[in-house]
């Protein structure tokens, strides 16, 4: 028998899908498996279901009375956390309740991580199943060996639904910020600090997209951008660090992914946050140039790290809107001080 796995079942809300979640669990084809379900307070009957599986299954049910993300104060774990805590399996697979994984996700996975005993992780392909019932594939880039500078860069294409998880890797890294809404791609940025990734291009899982994913909601540009920038900060000392910011800064001003009222509400809780202020300036100079405007371009200015090529674009648009001389020569004393190094 091939070593156990530990599977965490992730449920919140859910009830019109989990039954399919945990059927197909139970239904993989290596069963030296363990499982562990965790509800985050679900208010629509979810824990029913669990426990009417859990009498038939015996598997370890955690039943949160209270949703850790309505908590203001969070001292406890994440109940993703938790339960992986609980994990006594040499590898963790997750599952969200609204998705499923097929028949033969774990068997394929172990091998792979047996074959690969320095790999933190392996993953495999994922369907996309939309509301229509359309379906294609999810991830379209595989990488083996070394995915940190991947990762930091392009962000985060993986999924838990679809990784295998090195249960003594998962061990050595540090817990997430408590206020990040999804941890994976900070996760797996870890993770790829203890050990080479590997994957294989067979679909392993089935990601759902509906109404109810934890994305879709008003506010969900305003806590992509958080979730982005908190786990940016993190790694601000990494080589490739400069590059991946860079290409942040080109996404949120070219798309405007972020609207004026959502740059206001962010630059309340991040205030010296440089792109947001450069958006705020974008917003205002279609207004007409006033003092505010030129102020949130000299903020984004200061703050701006030196690392970074946008800082040169950002005193390009600054000289732009001098219109002195001599305020052009002190822009110009500037720019040339601070990147002397570059």
């Amino acid at each position: 028998m091939g070593p156990l796995v530990s599977i965490v079942i992730t449920s919140y809300n859910h009830s019109k899908y989990i039954g399919e979640a945990l059927d197909s669990v139970f239904a993989q084809s290596y069963k030296n498996i363990e499982v562990i379900v965790v509800d985050d307070a679900s208010t629509d009957g979810s824990q029913y279901i669990i426990k009417k599986y859990q009498k038939k299954y015996n598997f370890n049910f955690i039943e949160r009375k209270t949703n850790y993300y309505s908590m203001k104060v969070k001292n406890d774990s994440k109940p993703i956390i938790e339960a992986m805590l609980t994990a006594q399996g040499k590898y963790i697979a997750v599952v969200d309740s609204d998705d499923y994984i097929f028949p033969d996700k774990i068997a394929n996975q172990v091998k792979l991580l047996e074959r690969n005993p320095d790999a933190s992780l392996c993953y495999g392909g994922i369907q996309l199943l939309l509301e229509n019932n359309c379906r294609r594939n999810y991830i379209t880039h595989f990488v083996n060996g070394d995915h940190f500078d991947f990762l930091l860069i392009n962000g985060n294409p993986l999924l838990y639904i679809g990784c295998l998880i090195r249960t003594s890797a998962f061990r050595t890294i540090s817990r997430s910020d408590p206020d990040l809404i999804q941890e994976d791609w900070d996760m797996f940025l870890k993770l790829a600090k203890c050990g080479p990734f590997v994957s294989d291009k067979k679909n392993v899982a089935c990601y759902r997209r509906h109404g109810n994913n934890t994305w879709f909601r008003n506010d969900r540009e305003q806590l992509m951008y958080l979730n982005r920038m908190k786990i940016m900060d993190e790694w601000q000392q990494e080589q490739s660090w400069p590059r991946a910011m860079d290409l942040r800064w080109k996404q949120y001003t070219r798309n405007m992914l972020l609207n004026r009222q959502d740059v206001d509400i962010l630059l309340q809780k991040r205030p010296y946050d440089p792109l947001l202020h450069f958006l705020k300036f974008k917003f205002l100079i279609d207004d007409g140039i006033t003092a505010e405007t030129l102020l949130h371009l000299s903020i984004a200015i200061l703050h701006c790290d030196t690392r970074l090529n946008i800082l040169i674009e950002l005193y390009k648009i600054k000289l732009q809107n001098s219109h002195h001389d001599k305020e052009k020569l002190t822009v110009m004393r500037e720019m040339k001080l601070r990147l002397e190094n570059l």
